[in-house]
């Protein structure tokens, strides 16, 4: 063999090897897109094979290519892994960073509108006085100011930032909460106050006033549709903040619980402005109303020395007549004069027969056995239109408490005996003097005359008008001045405003009533002081709020008192001794909640659990011998998921004994 045919025959296998390599890359090359990962690593293993199979190319060729060794599938995906997991790290940082900045810029934000938010609240603190005040000047001041807030607030919480947190979870609702009161702040911001303001420019009260027996209310009917716009405004805004839920955050609950305040008093102050305005032209003949027909208002006098649910025994009566705004009143009649009716003058219904027995229908001393005024308006007019043929207009219960509160304003009224009723002894003079020194007899025409002469005098000088009203303001929300119209629409009106001493029946607005009534027949109640405390206890499985109610009596007549003061005034029949004072107590549940339990100091005292226009009742019966005290506790539950908080009500206190 010679030696060129020995390198050809050396060279065949090395380009076999080559034509071997070059055909596998092109299988390779050409392998379809879906090839499997397992046909993959077979063509790596194969090509493994091959080169470990061929011969070095440095040794048998110069020009020979060296061919790669491919990396495994598994490596691939480590490398493809690290910069997936490099990106998504890249976008967590990211997002941490926008998340940061976020947060950073609302809770700034939400400072802001809590800061604007107490400020608003804290310059509308007298807006209220300045609104019943009528002082145009001031109220704009006040305006401006509670604006000025409110719409930076508002600002605030219009932004986005404000709109993405409250998809937030957990703070989504402490952000609606706060969106939501501060849009209704804007609302009566925008809509009412500038009615109120209209209101104020159209109404002086130093231009109100009743003098020589007629009343001047000059702009009051110019105020009725703007006073309307705003008291509507107000209660859906206030409605709307109560319903809101409480948030979490400690300060921005506390901010909100001041703005709901706020809403709730201006909301009451303006509700009450509203309906005077809107009843008072009519029911006094003034303005437009200044040619209608005249009306009878029949006053009903009572004497809380006897006390009654609704405030006293009645004492005596009186018709005032009005037309044109002038009142002309007509003689006081002694309760002697009007005889006991043999059947009940209106139709009782069963609850009130078992409760209050036919009394409430027949004896014009116990019209009042009620606690629901409108009814014993109703009693009480059928009664004089039976007697004396006249169908009144209304009724308008008055004590000694509501004459003393208005003859401080008006000056004392001298009487026939040569005594004066000021605002300092009236109540006292009225409710236990007279009856010490007097007989039965004498006292009912002392009484008689008494307001007679006191109502006369605080109707023909108002004195000092600001100084008027607010008398008027105390004696409603003390309970000592009580009105009831025969007219459905104005009825409708007063049934609102706590001077209508109407049963609260709706669940939203829940009220617990505490009400006595004498079963001494005596003038006992003068020494009976009385004490009723509510305190928040629990929201019950239901949704309704539990309260603890805790009523507090003491007999505080002396063993000096009891041995000077006249059987009239002590008592000391029917099975008591005298100085004892024997109170029948009705104690009323919130509507359509109930009496949880109920706790008498001397359980022999209390007499049963009844219904009365629908309302749960407690009923009991204790006696209190001169310097004795004595405790109730009931626990008591709201309608469930009531918003409104517990108030109460009960019989007119006598303030100052």
């Amino acid at each position: 063999m010679s030696e060129h045919d020995g390198d050809e025959t050396w060279q065949e296998p090395a380009n076999q090897a080559e034509h071997q390599i070059g055909k596998a890359q092109n299988q390779a090359e050409y392998q379809p897109e879906h090839q499997t990962e397992a046909h993959a690593d077979a063509n790596a293993y194969a090509n493994a094979d091959i080169n470990e199979d061929a011969p070095d190319s440095a040794d048998s060729e110069p020009h020979s290519r060296r061919v790669r060794r491919r990396m495994s599938a598994e490596h691939i995906r480590r490398i493809k892994r690290k910069r997936r997991n490099r990106r998504i790290l890249i976008a967590v940082v990211a997002v941490l960073l926008a998340l940061a900045a976020f947060a950073v810029a609302f809770v700034w934000s939400v400072m802001s509108a809590r800061s604007e938010l107490q400020q608003a609240v804290a310059s509308a603190k007298g807006l209220q006085s300045t609104i019943t005040q009528a002082d145009s000047r001031q109220l704009d001041t006040k305006v401006n100011e509670f604006s000025g807030h409110v719409d930076k607030a508002y600002k605030q919480t219009s932004s986005f930032l404000w709109t993405v947190a409250s998809h937030v979870p957990y703070v989504g609702d402490d952000v609606s909460a706060v969106r939501t009161t501060v849009a209704s702040l804007e609302d009566i911001s925008s809509q009412a106050l500038p009615q109120l303001a209209k209101v104020s420019k159209n109404v002086n009260l130093s231009n109100i006033h009743v003098e020589n027996g007629t009343v001047s209310l000059p702009g009051l009917e110019d105020s009725q549709e703007p006073l309307s716009v705003a008291d509507k405004v107000i209660d859906n805004s206030t409605r709307e903040i109560k319903a809101a839920k409480r948030p979490h955050i400690h300060k921005v609950a506390d901010a909100l619980d001041s703005a709901q305040t706020y809403c709730v008093k201006l909301n009451s102050t303006v509700h009450t402005l509203n309906t005077v305005a809107q009843l008072l032209p009519g029911m006094l003949g003034t303005d437009s109303h200044a040619n209608d027909a005249p009306r009878n208002y029949l006053i009903l006098a009572q004497t809380n020395a006897e006390a009654r649910p609704s405030g006293g025994l009645t004492g005596s009566l009186g018709v005032v007549t009005v037309q044109g705004g002038h009142l002309s009143m007509q003689p006081f009649v002694s309760d002697a004069d009007i005889p006991k009716a043999d059947e009940p003058v209106v139709e009782l219904t069963a609850e009130e027969r078992m409760l209050f027995t036919n009394k409430l229908g027949t004896d014009i001393r116990d019209v009042n056995f009620t606690p629901d005024f409108p009814r014993t308006g109703e009693i009480v007019r059928a009664m004089w239109a039976k007697q004396y043929g006249v169908q009144v207009d209304g009724v308008l219960a008055i004590d000694p408490l509501f004459l003393q509160n208005m003859l401080a304003v008006t000056g004392g009224v001298t009487m026939p005996d040569g005594s004066v009723l000021d605002g300092t002894n009236t109540a006292q003079t009225l409710l236990n003097t007279v009856y010490a020194k007097m007989t039965p007899a004498e006292t009912d025409k002392y009484f008689a005359d008494a307001a007679q002469a006191a109502f006369d005098h605080i109707t023909q000088n108002s004195g000092d008008p600001k100084a008027y009203i607010n008398a008027l303001s105390q004696s409603v929300k003390q309970g000592h001045l009580l009105l009831w119209s025969a007219h459905e629409d104005e009825q409708d009106l007063i049934a609102e405003s706590d001077i209508s001493g109407r049963l609260i029946t709706e669940g939203a607005k829940p009220q617990v009533g505490v009400y006595i009534s004498d079963e001494t027949q005596s003038k006992m109640d003068w020494y009976l002081h009385r004490e009723v405390t509510t305190e928040f206890q629990k929201v019950a499985a239901n949704g309704a709020n539990q309260y603890t109610v805790h009523i507090k009596m003491k007999n505080l007549m002396t063993a000096k008192e009891l041995a000077t003061a006249p059987n009239y005034v002590t008592g000391g029949t029917d099975g008591t001794e005298p100085g004892d004072i024997r109170t029948a107590l009705f104690l009323y549940a919130p509507a359509n909640g109930r009496l949880v339990d109920w706790k008498f100091q001397n359980q022999n005292d209390y007499q049963g659990v009844t219904v009365h226009d629908g309302l749960t009742l407690a009923v009991g019966k204790v006696t209190l011998k001169p310097g004795e005290e004595y405790e109730i506790t009931l626990h008591v539950q709201s309608a469930p998921n009531t918003k409104n908080a517990l108030t109460v009500r009960q019989t007119p206190l006598i303030e100052g004994r």
